[in-house]
């Protein structure tokens, strides 16, 4: 495979998962899910700062992707949304 077919084929499979998250997460939403999405992260310190930050603290189900963070329960969406923006 040519590095020009590794390349596409890498951001295939990125726009892939993208579109599998923007459909996942819109049907959570509509099951009650909370959405957050921060405007940037400042540095790549800052993004994993806060995902570690919602391992440690978050104890329902969430996800995110990028700067767009879903939430099960609204409480926790609250907590998110109280210390990162």
């Amino acid at each position: 495979m040519s590095l020009q077919e590794e390349i596409m084929q890498e951001l295939a499979t990125e726009m892939q998962s993208e579109i599998d998250f923007n459909i996942l997460s819109d049907m959570l939403i509509q099951l009650g899910w909370r959405k957050v999405e921060l405007l940037r992260f400042n540095s790549r310190e800052h993004a994993v700062d806060v995902k570690l930050w919602c391992k440690e603290n978050i104890k329902n189900p969430w996800e995110c992707r990028g700067s767009t963070f879903i939430f099960e329960d609204a409480v926790d969406a609250n907590w998110f949304t109280l210390k990162w923006l």
